[in-house]
């Protein structure tokens, strides 16, 4: 283990702790180290120590560090868990006013939560026998902007686990391993609605939320006659991945698998993947229960896909190969299961699709880190409106765009993605993009006292990512390496014959060049301009990895 307490930096034998899942690995860390307001702990569960390529990292017990396999990592270094805690003070530049842009925050947060907004959550929540008008929005392009107020109260009560039922049903979510319609496989009026915010509110036993955040989007859940208690709340990912994607109904094994997931330490997102590649290798005659340990992982069979994923998470049985994620799995088994097997440069995609919101595809398949739908993305001004966060950057043209169709879409990414990297340096939330946007240049200048402006902050962002980019460049990954199984796009068997994606094939390759353009990185090699890096002043830091 690595501790960090103030100065002294120590390595310490995790000794009893290997072996043990997150839970009494974190009760053991509190009663040796202190308890969650004196230090903060990462750790990794059985997953992570048996190298599992798709384990995770849990923080404070509760919150999953899980995409991109970094409890692999840990256990390649024979890192069970890293301690952090201190007493000194964080030195603020002009604490009056550094305090008094986090009061507004929190004061304007509160003031409006209450019953007004409660009840026009409830009048907007998703409604059983409105399936054919969300669908029709998507057919439509029609962006929805849900008021900040309102958002702020939906995501206090319910944070992403609100969304759950809508997205199946209007085609943001995936389902049945990319090739499935929600309106004809899992309807929102028989089967998507078990899974909906409502129905997670009654296994609820209290809220989480992020440090002192005054909306507490996250959540504590129990389940008696599973014997689960103290259980992070299952949110949208892995709601969608457990359930609709393996036409699973059933929210308690939901629970149960997102529970045997943050216990060993697994990404809830490629497991629920990988199972999902199972079911379809089942149906085709791939895969048979006697190569899964007697388990028959059918679509809809919850109880089969806990037990698989107690295997991937012990790495015993199939669990040994399916535990690296479904590239590799396919690869194991072979027969023809790689066409199916959904994924980018190996890593799964998340549950938000590009042929509802093309941009996230474009996100999947050139951000550094592939696959995932937190590396910074114009998606959500695509479908839903969402404002700039540094308004005084760009022009407001730059920054809005259509629904569908591509015209200045590669421009939007490119401003969108490159702010996202300053909203993670500065650890802020993205959620904020929709509840409404935090004063980020002041509290910059109030922290630091520096007295930069909103352009200045954005090309902070473009920095990152161009850094990003090139440790990528570095290891020899090049643009082509990072393009996405055809099904995610509407190509091929991804061609849906109905629902709200009906017929949509996204113009990905369009999308991509028009980005890597707008970025300044070579559509080949995918190194940076060298006059781009001049103008950053990169190109000392960069030189041997820039374009002529």
């Amino acid at each position: 283990m690595l501790v960090v307490q103030d100065d002294a930096v120590t390595i310490e034998p995790a000794g009893e702790l290997w072996g043990k899942e997150i839970p009494e690995t974190f009760d053991a860390m509190r009663a040796r180290y202190g308890k969650k307001s004196e230090v903060g702990v990462s750790a990794i569960g059985p997953a992570g120590e048996r190298g599992a390529r798709i384990a995770s990292v849990m923080n404070d017990r509760y919150h999953a560090f899980g995409r991109q396999g970094f409890g692999a990592i840990y256990g390649s270094k024979n890192l069970k868990a890293i301690v952090v805690g201190g007493t000194g003070e964080v030195p603020i530049a002009d604490p009056k006013r550094f305090r008094a842009l986090c009061d507004a925050v929190t004061k304007e947060y509160k003031t409006d939560l209450g019953f007004f907004m409660r009840f026009f959550v409830f009048m907007a929540q998703t409604r059983t026998f409105l399936g054919w008008l969300y669908r029709l929005a998507t057919r439509l392009g029609m962006k929805v902007e849900i008021p900040a107020p309102a958002m702020r109260q939906m995501w206090s009560d319910r944070g992403t686990t609100a969304a759950v039922a809508l997205s199946v049903e209007n085609g943001d979510a995936p389902i049945k391993n990319w090739k499935g319609v929600a309106s004809r496989d899992f309807p929102l009026a028989t089967k998507g609605w078990k899974l909906d915010g409502p129905q997670v509110d009654k296994i609820l036993t209290k809220k989480l939320s992020c440090g002192d955040c005054p909306a507490p989007c996250k959540g504590i859940v129990a389940i008696k006659k599973r014997g689960l208690r103290d259980v992070r709340r299952p949110d949208y990912e892995t709601i969608v991945g457990f359930g609709a994607n393996l036409l699973n109904e059933d929210l308690e094994l939901v629970t149960a698998c997102h529970d045997a997931c943050n216990r060993h330490g697994l990404d809830a997102v490629s497991s629920s993947a990988t199972l999902a590649w199972v079911c379809e290798a089942m149906e085709r005659g791939i895969l048979t229960a006697k190569d899964l340990d007697g388990v028959e992982m059918t679509w809809g069979n919850g109880e089969a896909a806990l037990a698989l994923t107690i295997a991937m998470g012990t790495g015993e049985g199939s669990g040994a190969w399916l535990r690296h994620g479904v590239k590799r799995a396919a690869e194991h088994v072979g027969k023809g299961s790689e066409e199916f097997a959904v994924h980018v440069h190996g890593q799964e995609p998340a549950y938000h699709d590009p042929r509802f919101t093309s941009l996230m595809g474009v996100t999947y398949t050139t951000d550094p880190t592939p696959g995932r739908h937190t590396a910074g993305s114009a998606s959500w001004q695509e479908t839903f409106g969402a404002k700039f966060p540094l308004p005084g950057a760009v022009s407001p043209k730059e920054v809005s765009v259509a629904w569908h169709g591509t015209e200045g879409k590669g421009v939007a990414q490119a401003h969108f993605s490159n702010a996202h990297q300053i909203m993670n340096g500065l650890g802020l939330c993205m959620f904020t993009s929709l509840t409404g946007q935090l004063p980020w240049v002041e509290l910059v200048n109030a922290l630091t006292g520096w007295s930069i402006d909103d352009k200045e902050l954005l090309a902070c962002g473009e920095r990152i990512q161009d850094l990003r980019h090139a440790f990528n460049v570095r290891e020899g990954i090049k643009p082509a390496d990072l393009v996405g199984s055809p099904r995610m796009f509407g190509e091929g068997d991804g061609l849906l014959d109905a629902g709200p994606n009906k017929g949509i094939v996204v113009p990905i390759a369009r999308l991509r060049r028009d980005y890597r353009e707008t970025m300044g990185w070579n559509q080949e090699t995918g190194k940076l301009a060298r006059s781009r890096a001049e103008r950053l002043g990169m190109a000392e830091l960069l030189d041997g990895w820039l374009d002529a």
